[in-house]
């Protein structure tokens, strides 16, 4: 029987290296696989280990360029290295997490209820944008490195500094952007990302065209950030020759959405 079982996986194995291919499951496996598994009631599960840090082999004893594990250790002991429980790859100097949209959560906003209440810039003649408005002010907590994607949709209208149409001629712009008042060590608190522009002009004649309505202001932003506490604020502004109103925050669907996918 040994001499029996021993010939039937010489044989085995001889099929497999003439064939460069191995099959469980299926005695044909695909051309192209070096190994196919077949089954309609099992699975695969990679080998489950518990990973240190993201720049430590262990408990491999070096970095494999393709290496994949289900790591199964939360350990935060070197935030910039940090792991958590979930499959990761080794692209040959670290280990990386492998993200899945089933992670990405909604951080703050994401209601359906008008978030931003109306707001009034009076803007001056001759003025550089006057920007200091604050529309909103989300906060928001990592307790991992993430991708944090910022979106809003802010509704602006133009009118004469007394509310009447405007018929000056005059170029007017706006615009809506993102800037953090708090944040980690290492991330400005004085820096405009994510902004997003209009501009509104209507010529005085009989047959002018006048755009009834909102405009709307869609700033948009992605970001890799480091855990940590964030306070950010949604500023709106404009700019013209001639003073005017703008007005933000009136349109009934006003909202902030921030998102964040973990990266470790």
């Amino acid at each position: 029987m040994k001499k029996i079982n021993l010939l039937f996986l010489l044989s085995v194995l001889s099929y497999s290296i003439l064939n460069a291919q191995v099959g469980i499951g299926t005695p044909s496996p695909n051309n192209n696989a070096i190994l196919e598994l077949k089954s309609n009631n099992k699975g695969l599960i990679l080998p489950r280990m518990a990973l240190t840090a993201t720049n430590n082999a262990s408990p491999l004893s070096a970095h494999v360029t393709g290496m994949t594990v289900y790591n199964t250790a939360t350990n935060t002991s070197s935030s910039a290295n940090a792991v958590y429980p979930g499959e990761y790859y080794n692209d040959g100097t670290k280990w990386m997490r492998l993200m899945t949209i089933q992670e990405t959560r909604m951080i703050a906003g994401g209601t359906i209820a008008d978030q931003i209440s109306s707001k009034i810039v009076t803007v001056p003649d001759e003025s550089n944008y006057v920007d200091s408005t604050l529309l909103t002010l989300p906060s928001f907590t990592l307790d991992r490195e993430s991708i944090v994607e910022f979106n809003a949709n802010v509704s602006a209208t133009f009118t004469a500094s007394d509310g009447s149409p405007i018929n000056d001629n005059s170029v007017k712009m706006s615009k809506v952007y993102y800037v953090f008042t708090s944040a980690p060590s290492g991330i400005p608190t004085n820096s405009h990302f994510g902004s997003s522009s209009q501009s509104y002009t209507n010529k005085a004649t009989a047959n002018s065209n006048v755009i009834s309505g909102y405009y709307y202001h869609t700033p948009h932003s992605i970001l890799t950030l480091p855990a940590g506490t964030y306070t950010v604020a949604v500023k709106g502004g404009g700019a013209s020759d001639e003073a005017y109103r703008l007005t933000f925050g009136s349109g009934a669907s006003d909202h902030v959405q921030i998102k964040a996918t973990p990266t470790k």
